[in-house]
């Protein structure tokens, strides 16, 4: 590891999905972290192959947004 600690960047992807029998029923779905030091483009290419597979797999919603963003440095309670 070069650097310390603060040099790893680490990335989650969060969907948020909607229902398309509820009307505009949306809500986030838990984040997805990814690996250490994953870049931003690789973050918009693994929110593709990951919505397609979730929407294969929940065929009445459709994803809403995809954000790639920072991991919280506090938990999630």
């Amino acid at each position: 590891m070069i650097g310390n600690d603060w040099s790893i960047v680490m990335l989650e992807l969060v969907f948020v999905v909607c229902s398309i029998v509820e009307g505009q029923s949306c809500r986030q779905l838990p984040p997805i972290p990814l690996e250490p030091n994953t870049h931003i483009v690789a973050c918009a290419m693994a929110s593709q192959i990951e919505a397609v597979k979730w929407v294969e797999a929940h065929p009445n919603h459709y994803i809403q947004r995809a954000t790639c963003k920072p991991i919280s440095n506090f938990a999630r309670v």
